[in-house]
C-alpha cells in the first residue's frame, strides 16, 4: 500500500505552487500537491493538538473527499515525548508500504525524528520509500500571476538520497569489520540502476560497479579462509577505487570520505600472491588476525595451521613449492613427526620407527627450538581439530575455555614465526 505520512504545522499556510519534477500545483496546502502528484491509497497525518484546532480544518477540505487517517502526537517538548513521537511514527509504518514521508511542516526535533525512524524501519520491516520530501518554501521564487497576484513558485527537494547514506554506512561497516559484501554491492548496484532510468545508460557508474567483483572477491575469500584470492581481491579494490571514487563525485560527492574507507584493505594487496614472499607471509598473518578481529575463530586458526605448512616451507628453501600438494603433505608430515617425537620423550619412549622420516623433519630437528614449534603445532592442530568437531564430544572444551585458547593464537602464531626464521635471518 502505497502511504503519504505527513506532520500539520501551525504555521501559516500560504498559497504556493508547489515544483515537482516537470509538474506544478497551485495550493496552501503541500499534503495536496503530494496527493495528486504520487496519489498514495492513504494519508497519515501527525498532528499536535495546536495544529489540530488551527490547520487540520484547512488540511482536511483541501483533500477532502479522501478521509487522510488522523494521529495525535504530543509537541516533543522532552524528551518522553520524542520517544512517543519516534514510537508513534515507526508504528505508521506496515510490511510491504510503499512510503512517501513529507517533513515540510516538522517542528522542533521532527524532521530528525522522521529520518531516524526511517533509518530504523529499513532494519526491522521490508517497505519501500519512495520520498523523503519537503516544499521548500523559502527557496520559492515570486512570480506574478495573470491577476498581478505575487506567488511563491517553491520546489520541494526528495531527501531521500540523504537516507541512503545510512545503508552506505552499514555497508562499508559490514564490509570492514565482518567481511560481508553483500549490502556495499548492492548499494553500489542501486547507484547503477539509478543512472541508468535517468539517462538509459551507466557510463558514468562503470567506475564504481567495477568496483562490485573485486568487493565480493576479497570478502568472501576471508570469510572462506582463501589468503590468495583475498589479496588478488585487495589489490584489484587498490587498483579501482580511483575511478569508483570519481564516480561517487558525480552521484553523491559526500559519499567520497566513506567510500575511502575501503582504502583500509588495501594493506593485503599484491598482484602476485601466489610467488611465496616475506611480504606474503606477513600479509597472510595479518589477514589471520583480521578473521581473529571479525570472530572468524575457525577460519582464522584452519588458515593458521596452514599458514605455519607454509612457513616451513619458505624458511627450509622450498618456498617455490608451496603450492604444491606433495609438498605440503611431507611438510605437515614433518611438523607432525617432530610433534610425535617430542610426545615419545616425554612418555620416555623409544623414538625408533619404520616410517622413513618426512622430508622436512630433519630441517625442523635441527633448529634449537625445536620442541617448542613441535609443540606450538600440537596446540594448533588440537585447537583446530576442537572448532571443527564443533563440540560433538563428552570432552569438549566449553566455550569460555576455548576463547580462551582463540585469545592465546596470535601469540603463539608469532612465536612460530620468530622459532622458524631464526636460521634464515629473519626472524625480526
Amino acid at each position: 500500500m502505497r502511504k503519504l505520512l505527513s506532520f500539520i504545522g501551525t504555521g501559516d499556510l500560504r498559497e504556493t505552487i508547489y515544483l515537482l519534477g516537470e509538474e506544478e500545483y497551485h495550493t496552501s496546502v503541500i499534503q495536496e500537491a503530494l496527493c495528486r502528484h504520487y496519489k498514495p491509497d492513504m494519508v497519515v497525518l501527525f498532528v499536535t493538538t495546536e495544529a489540530k484546532s488551527k490547520n487540520l480544518p484547512v488540511v482536511q477540505a483541501a483533500l477532502a473527499p479522501s478521509q487522510p487517517i488522523l494521529v495525535d502526537i504530543p509537541d516533543g517538548k522532552c524528551e518522553e515525548e520524542i520517544w512517543e513521537i519516534f514510537s508513534t511514527v515507526t508504528n505508521a509504518v506496515d510490511e510491504g508500504d510503499d512510503i512517501i514521508f513529507d517533513i515540510t511542516h516538522g517542528f522542533r526535533s521532527l524532521p530528525f525524528i522522521a529520518l531516524l525512524s526511517i533509518a530504523y524501519l529499513k532494519e526491522i520491516k521490508p517497505f519501500t520509500l519512495s520520498g523523503v520530501v519537503y516544499g521548500a518554501f523559502e527557496a520559492g521564487e515570486k512570480i506574478s500571476l495573470d491577476n498581478e497576484k505575487s506567488i511563491s513558485r517553491a520546489p520541494v527537494f526528495d531527501l531521500s538520497r540523504f537516507v541512503t547514506i545510512f545503508d552506505w554506512m552499514a555497508g562499508i561497516r559490514s564490509f570492514l569489520y565482518h567481511a560481508d559484501a553483500g549490502k556495499l554491492v548492492q548499494m553500489i548496484k542501486q547507484v547503477s540502476k539509478e543512472e541508468y532510468l535517468q539517462s538509459q545508460g551507466n557510463i558514468g557508474t562503470r567506475g564504481l560497479t567495477a568496483l562490485s567483483g573485486p568487493i565480493s572477491q576479497y570478502a568472501s575469500s576471508v570469510r572462506l579462509a582463501r589468503p590468495v584470492e583475498a589479496m588478488k581481491g585487495a589489490f584489484n579494490i587498490q587498483e579501482r577505487l580511483g575511478a569508483a571514487t570519481d564516480a561517487i563525485n558525480e552521484h553523491t560527492p559526500v559519499l567520497i570520505p566513506l567510500l575511502s574507507r575501503v582504502s583500509e584493505i588495501g594493506n593485503f594487496a599484491l598482484p602476485e600472491p601466489e610467488l611465496l614472499t616475506d611480504l606474503v607471509i606477513e600479509k597472510q598473518r595479518d589477514l589471520i588476525q583480521v578473521q581473529l578481529d571479525m570472530g572468524l575463530y575457525q577460519q582464522a586458526v584452519t588458515m593458521g595451521r596452514e599458514w605455519m605448512v607454509s612457513l616451513l616451507l619458505f624458511a627450509a628453501g622450498a618456498g617455490d613449492q608451496w603450492l604444491k600438494k606433495d609438498a605440503r603433505y611431507e611438510a605437515e608430515r614433518s611438523l607432525s613427526g617432530a610433534e610425535k617425537l617430542l610426545s615419545s620423550q616425554s612418555r620416555g619412549l623409544s623414538s625408533a620407527g619404520d616410517e622413513e622420516n618426512p622430508e622436512f623433519l630433519d630441517w625442523i630437528l635441527r633448529n634449537d627450538s625445536w620442541e617448542e614449534i613441535a609443540g606450538i603445532w600440537s596446540r594448533t592442530s588440537q585447537l583446530r581439530n576442537e572448532l571443527a568437531h564443533c563440540g560433538m564430544n563428552p570432552d569438549s572444551l566449553k566455550v569460555s575455555q576455548l576463547q580462551k585458547q582463540v585469545n592465546k593464537f596470535p601469540g603463539s602464531l608469532d612465536k612460530f614465526y620468530k622459532l622458524m626464521m631464526r636460521e634464515t635471518g629473519k626472524s625480526g
